[in-house]
């Protein structure tokens, strides 16, 4: 009897550490549960709900009582709209879904605090990245997105990407958020057809947040920016021009319409054209002065969805805003699509390199950007006369 006393004892003591062990497990999960849920409430604080049209603060601040004035739509943007939805053709989209502005919904990630604490900030980075690309993001951070680097210049940086369906890939990015808090996500899937949905929701974030900026700064994730030469060479030229974009230009009926490969466009699409209608830039670097971004996010609210967000947002959305002024800083002039006549220019001319932005590969990143900060950061290769654009 005592054995069998002895046998149920511990048994009863086993099932009492299971009952205990699986408690505390329970409590654990609970307490992430909560700790992620009130990450989520302070994180997202303001920017989370999905603006009206009349919510929007661009509208509360240029128009009185926050509402737009039911005014005539002026003949000549009503005709480019026009124009525009008959050439686009495309039955798919409604009147709900036809216009990106009404499309991106609430942000899921953002920090209404990512532009506040100084009176002006000299350029706002906005990087267009897919979640998986964190290795890219945090180098960035790192260099030419550190902004400890450029003082007394003021530079800030916010990524923008979609949701993924990968919940690994979720928590992650959420801890990402947490940690740096300058991830900007809307409520679609990042998907290379949502790119111009992307820009648009930066075009938001910025009008809302980042007003305080005199330049926006668009870039891709592969690529490199010198922003030593950006800022001491290049700020000067771009100042005192509102209403401005400086890129590589395209002009109107010069860029083809490809109708296969990566950049097809369905035959139903500017069925009549050849070639595409507007001015546009090359999408992988563009700056812009701030005052246009509030009145292209107001105007993607009336401008048909166009997926090539090269033509939609810096062509199509432009030219329905109207007096836009383009500079071109041209390919293999300015900027390069080609890393190794970056390199080769940089190494050989040093600070008179007119290159100031490239696309880069993975591996050679960091070996540019040390040659980069390494001519910036020695005085005797960087002197005052050096900051002229060249």
């Amino acid at each position: 009897m005592g054995k069998i006393k002895k046998m149920t004892v511990a048994r009863n003591l086993r099932t009492f550490k299971i009952g205990v062990l699986i408690a505390i497990v329970f409590i654990i999960n609970l307490l992430c549960l909560l700790s992620i849920s009130l990450q989520n409430v302070l994180t997202w604080r303001l920017p989370h709900r999905y603006f009206r049209e009349n919510d929007h603060p661009y509208f509360k601040s240029t128009h009185p009582g926050g509402v737009r004035p039911n005014t005539t739509v002026n003949p000549v943007v009503k005709l480019k709209l026009d124009t525009m939805k008959l050439e686009l053709n495309d039955s798919r989209f409604t009147n709900d879904v036809m216009f990106p502005a009404k499309r991106i919904g609430r942000y899921i990630m953002a920090d209404a605090d990512r532009c506040r604490g100084v009176k002006e900030l000299d350029i706002i980075i906005i990087v267009h990245t897919a979640p998986a690309n964190m290795e890219r993001r945090q180098r960035i951070r790192d260099t030419f997105g550190n902004e400890d680097l450029f003082v007394p210049f003021r530079v800030r940086t916010a990524f923008l990407l979609g949701k993924t369906v990968n919940r690994t890939l979720e928590r992650m990015l959420w801890l990402e958020h947490a940690t740096y808090n300058d991830t900007v996500m809307g409520d679609f899937i990042d998907d290379y057809h949502n790119l111009s949905l992307k820009g648009v929701m930066g075009y938001r974030w910025v009008s809302e947040y980042c007003t305080n900026s005199r330049f926006v700064l668009k870039i891709d994730d592969d690529v490199m920016i010198n922003m030593f030469k950006l800022l001491y060479s290049f700020l000067k030229h771009m100042s005192g021009k509102p209403k401005s974009i400086f890129c590589n230009l395209w002009h109107k009926n010069t860029m083809p319409i490809l109708r296969q490969g990566k950049w097809k466009v369905e035959p139903h699409v500017f069925s009549k054209r050849n070639t595409f209608p507007y001015d546009y830039c090359s999408g992988f670097v563009v700056i812009m002065t701030t005052d246009l971004i509030g009145p292209m996010f107001e105007a993607a609210m009336t401008t048909p969805f166009f997926w090539i967000d090269n033509v939609y947002l810096f062509g199509m959305l432009p030219s329905v805003v109207g007096s836009v002024t383009y500079y071109n800083y041209a390919l293999d002039r300015n900027m390069t699509l080609k890393q190794q006549d970056a390199l080769n220019c940089t190494r050989t001319q040093g600070p008179r390199c007119p290159i100031f932005a490239s696309a880069i590969s993975d591996k050679l990143f960091w070996s540019y950007w040390d040659l980069i900060k390494g001519i910036y950061t020695q005085a005797s290769s960087w002197r005052v006369e050096n900051k002229i654009v060249t």
